[in-house]
């Protein structure tokens, strides 16, 4: 599981960091993650890198595959 989410924020990362310079009105829904502990970690990390973060938050989508925790992440500068 820890692999999983390494690997999940890993990727999520570097689709956010060849992004180039953003405004500060994009972002991006990170996750989906299975329980709020594994996102909790993941937004850590995200901060730790210098991204803002809102905080993860279950979201209940169109399909089941896409429920879970999620949170908010701005890229810096």
């Amino acid at each position: 599981m820890r692999k999983l989410v390494g690997v999940l924020g890993i990727s999520a990362a570097l689709a956010m960091g060849g992004a180039g310079v953003a405004n500060a009105d994009t972002w991006t829904w990170i996750g989906p993650y299975p329980t709020f502990a594994a996102c909790e970690i993941s937004e850590q990390g995200f901060r730790d890198a210098g991204h803002l973060t809102a905080g993860c938050g279950y979201r209940d989508l169109a399909y089941p595959w896409q429920d879970g925790y999620y949170f908010p992440a701005w890229p810096v500068e």
